[in-house]
């Protein structure tokens, strides 16, 4: 077994692999959180010690990323652990025309460090990454394909805690596309708070009949919005999601009808929104968010993007047992 001390406080996590937000309860949630403002704080003040050291991550990255891959190695980093892992399959065999099979890179990677974090193009790569490295590495998903993004929610929902000091009572709106990973593994993590979620989606990008009906069974209320413009003045938060598939609509606010991919913009907000309303995106942005935003106080998105080192700094030291 990769670890071998007693389990800590933080057991939903110890020694298990990470790959789908369905995992979690509330109460892992909230002790993640104090576990990553405790690592926060420490790091911060110059008191952190080295946890992790001799612990290695290893990054398997099929797919490209700048702050999924980043913030999980500076994560271990900064708790003394170790790094190895590449960022292009193709330089190593686990791409190219001499391609191993998935199971026997993961088998061999397992051999090689304490936790992997995969990315992958396809959905459910990370399940047989999990499998192949039985109880010799925790994998972690950080995304595949359509599937889920289970750590990237796990910043999204630090970021709102974070901001607001809560997240029951919140009224969150999704806009964009409805169907990408990161929004799916959001309405699963906000399932366990007592907050009311709305939807404005882009043409043809709605919520997918699984996820609806999955938050319908946990008395989940998603309100449907068609018009941003609806929605703006309800919220408390926005959560814009990336446009990957498709590009931006070269529309602009003053059309008729401000549908889910309508860039967000300072007037915009300014018009509809309240003063404590804040914009977040996993990033990166295209049009989705407008640099106009960015010095306004609606800007939720760069702490965000900062979150992402201690929550990952907090779900390492769970999963490795050093808590």
């Amino acid at each position: 077994m990769v670890v071998t001390a007693a389990a800590p406080a933080g057991a939903a996590l110890y020694g298990k692999h990470l790959l789908s937000m369905r995992q979690f309860q509330r109460p892992d949630l909230e002790h993640l959180f104090s576990e990553a403002e405790a690592l926060r704080d420490a790091a911060e003040h110059g008191a952190l010690q080295a946890p992790l050291a001799g612990r290695i991550l290893v990054s398997a990255f099929f797919d490209a990323s700048t702050r999924t891959r980043l913030a999980h190695e500076t994560a271990m980093l900064r708790l003394g652990g170790g790094v190895t892992g590449f960022a292009d399959p193709e330089v190593t065999r686990a791409g190219g025309a001499t391609q191993e099979s998935l199971h026997d890179v993961f088998r061999m990677l397992s051999e090689y460090g304490d936790a992997i974090v995969v990315r992958h193009p396809e959905t459910g790569v990370a399940a047989v990454a999990a499998h192949a490295a039985g109880d010799r590495a925790v994998v972690i998903n950080a995304g595949d394909g359509t599937g889920e993004h289970p750590t990237q929610t796990l910043t999204d929902l630090y970021s709102i805690w974070r901001r607001f000091g809560k997240i029951d009572g919140l009224r969150i709106g999704v806009v964009n596309d409805l169907r990408m990973r990161c929004t799916r593994s959001l309405l699963r993590g906000l399932r366990d708070f007592d907050c009311t979620v709305y939807a404005v989606a882009a043409p043809g990008k709605g919520l997918d009949p699984q996820l609806r009906q999955e938050c319908a069974e946990r008395g989940q209320r998603v309100q449907v919005c068609e018009d941003l413009r609806e929605m703006l003045p309800e919220v408390d938060a926005v959560y814009s999601s990336p446009t990957i598939l498709d590009e931006v609509s070269d529309r602009t606010p003053a059309d008729d009808m401000l549908r889910g991919d309508a860039p967000l913009t300072a007037a915009l907000l300014d018009e509809y929104g309240h003063p404590g309303l804040a914009v977040f995106h996993p990033l990166p942005r295209k049009g989705e968010i407008d640099a106009s935003l960015d010095p306004t106080p609606f800007n939720g998105y760069w702490d965000q993007a900062h979150n992402g080192v201690p929550i990952r700094m907090a779900l390492l030291s769970l999963m490795l047992g050093c808590k």
